[in-house]
């Protein structure tokens, strides 16, 4: 690793990555590697396990001995992927943590100090046909930064097997739109491709009761899209930007365009999502049905302290490039 890249690592926040040694994990260890060898950030790799618990014919509960392999297998998928993440980004810094406690707090709590936080469709318990698990979902909900959920594209990869793929971007004019698009502009350029954003109007917005005229409705909707579009060539310029403009359902139009995308870039919320609800309706469906990674945003809100709940134990390994490690135990 060059000096100057290795200042640039210690200066950025991490890609943080969460793995249980599933197949879905590889892709997102694999996928997030490569972003943060683009970046030029660090790379931080975490695995969340639980001590199984042992039901009696009491119904009573006890632990198991934790002597009894389970940590050993959790180090082992931790090690295996740092190895990974080493050879496929050399010159970025890989840490890793293995914590034990429940996946979701667990990746929300790191999340606090990540740039990005990328994560499989399924985990190991993910049930089969689902394509997005609770984790998954949860984490895309309630982490501070923006959620890259990978999805294997037809082929079966994390990557797109076509060079010609476009990051796809839901626009709707709203605060939340206008992160999505700078996010997607960010990723096309370290890509070097291109950007398609999609603006869809739902059919009922033309609904009589508005007593607004079709045309009306979509002059508005254009002017919308057309300003956000523009703000965002100035601020990249040299994009090949494409646009997509149609009435239907804002999902489908996403979901559709997923097929030869790289990437879609939603944000957490649209214009029409209800205030409390800190995913929407369209995110959702882009997240379970979507056929590549998907990238939820949100605007960037300060990192707040977590106090770690009694009786955590973790377990965090700074990870060198030698394959090193300092194991330590945080109470």
């Amino acid at each position: 690793m060059t000096k100057a890249i290795a200042v640039n690592n210690r200066r950025r926040r991490p890609v943080l990555v969460g793995i249980d040694g599933s197949v879905s994990a590889q892709g997102a260890l694999s996928w997030a590697a490569a972003e943060a060898a683009s970046r030029h950030c660090p790379l931080h790799i975490v695995h969340a396990f639980s001590w199984p618990v042992i039901g009696n014919a009491l119904e009573m509960g006890f632990t198991v001995d934790t002597n009894l392999g389970l940590r050993s297998a959790a180090e082992w998928v931790l090690a295996e992927a740092a190895a990974q993440a080493r050879e496929l980004a050399p010159d970025s810094k890989v840490t890793t943590a293995l914590i034990a406690g429940p996946a979701t707090p667990t990746l929300l709590s790191e999340a606090q100090d990540a740039d990005l936080v990328v994560v499989g469709g399924r985990g190991v318990g993910g049930f089969r046909g689902l394509l997005v698990g609770s984790v998954s979902a949860t984490i895309a909900a309630h982490a501070p930064c923006p959620v890259v959920v990978v999805h294997p594209h037809a082929h079966g990869t994390a990557f797109s097997a076509s060079p010609t793929g476009q990051i796809v971007v839901g626009v709707d004019g709203s605060e939340l739109s206008a992160a999505a698009l700078r996010f997607a502009f960010q990723q096309a350029v370290r890509r070097r491709i291109g950007v398609t954003a999609v603006h869809a109007a739902r059919p009922t917005r033309r609904d009589a009761a508005l007593r607004v005229p079709p045309e009306i409705v979509d002059q508005v909707e254009r002017q919308l899209f057309a300003e956000a579009m523009q703000s965002k060539r100035v601020l990249v310029p040299g994009i090949d930007v494409r646009t997509k403009l149609m009435h239907g359902h804002p999902a489908q139009a996403l979901i559709d365009a997923s097929a030869a995308a790289e990437m879609v870039v939603v944000g957490s919320r649209g214009r029409g999502g209800f205030a409390g609800m800190l995913l929407g309706s369209v995110s959702q469906a882009v997240l379970q049905h979507a056929a590549c990674p998907v990238a939820v945003v949100r605007p960037y809100s300060p990192p707040s302290v977590v106090a770690p709940s009694p009786g955590r134990l973790r377990l965090a390994a700074a990870t060198a490039r030698d394959g090193s490690s300092d194991l330590k135990e945080l109470s």
